[in-house]
């Protein structure tokens, strides 16, 4: 299976830290905040590759990043490639579901299934039971815990029957639910070859949650529903987020969940 890693944003809402360092790259307790990511698809036994999208500005910063990962992961058989998909203002990007089209272009469609992810959050559970437990027959989504309806604001909602997702919503107050999904997507096969007529249809080529509302509404999508302990994402999208995480991760562990733990969510 593939990861493919949405990390072309110019990050303009962490400004001034992100004019020379790209978002995903900042620093969370002296490692960018990928690495942690790239931590856990070390341990993801089916891995076969792993594509991240960048914008030019950033290109040769994620390029010297990559070299340090390059020897990681050859051990494992697991080429590590970086795709510049040529935008340089923040006016011009493709959108997040522009560039997974884009990476698709560049890669072909996966023969099984793939982790599609952004590279701005930092999650305080091990991701390798959930990968390790996929088999890229059905979409699979992390359903977490938010009580606090301004967080939910930040993330898209989801509507759930049981495990299925019968939609997401942007708005919280359209939905009742308290269960969050952040852009961590296990896609089919079947689900990422409709992207492109998504997109050609007019579907909105910025947000991934647009994007699986869309699926969920022609193909099956599971949820994985964590325990109710908040927050086990800390999502770094601005300095005031990025601060509060910093703090939190010098007064408590990063973990919250063990393997187990998790584990038993896929029950």
């Amino acid at each position: 299976m593939i990861a493919y890693l949405l990390c072309a944003g110019f990050g303009t809402r962490m400004r001034p830290l992100t004019e020379q360092t790209p978002k995903s790259l900042l620093s969370l307790d002296g490692r960018p905040i990928l690495d942690y990511l790239l931590d856990d698809l070390r341990h993801w036994k089916a891995l076969d590759a792993i594509h991240l999208a960048v914008n030019h500005r950033h290109a040769r910063i994620f390029q010297e990043w990559a070299s340090g990962w390059t020897s990681v992961f050859e051990e494992q058989d697991v080429p590590l490639q970086i795709h510049n998909d040529g935008v340089s203002a923040p006016d011009e990007q493709l959108g997040a579901v522009g560039d997974l089209r884009f990476l698709l272009e560049r890669t072909g469609l996966p023969s099984d299934g793939a982790l599609v992810s952004g590279g701005d959050s930092l999650y305080r559970f091990p991701l390798a039971p959930i990968l390790n437990d996929y088999d890229g027959t059905t979409s699979r989504v992390l359903a977490l815990y938010e009580p606090d309806p301004t967080q939910r604001r930040q993330s898209s909602t989801l509507q759930l029957d049981g495990a299925r997702v019968t939609g997401l919503v942007e708005d919280p107050e359209e939905s009742s639910s308290t269960r969050v999904c952040p852009s961590w997507y296990l896609l089919s096969r079947r689900a990422l070859n409709t992207l492109s007529s998504y997109l050609e249809r007019g579907g909105d080529p910025d947000t991934l949650g647009r994007f699986l509302h869309t699926l969920a509404q022609q193909q099956r999508v599971t949820a994985v529903r964590l325990p109710e302990d908040a927050p086990l994402r800390l999502h770094c999208n601005t300095p005031e987020d990025l601060d509060y995480t910093r703090r939190l991760l010098s007064q408590e562990p990063r973990l919250r969940l063990d393997a187990e733990q998790v584990a038993a969510c896929l029950d």
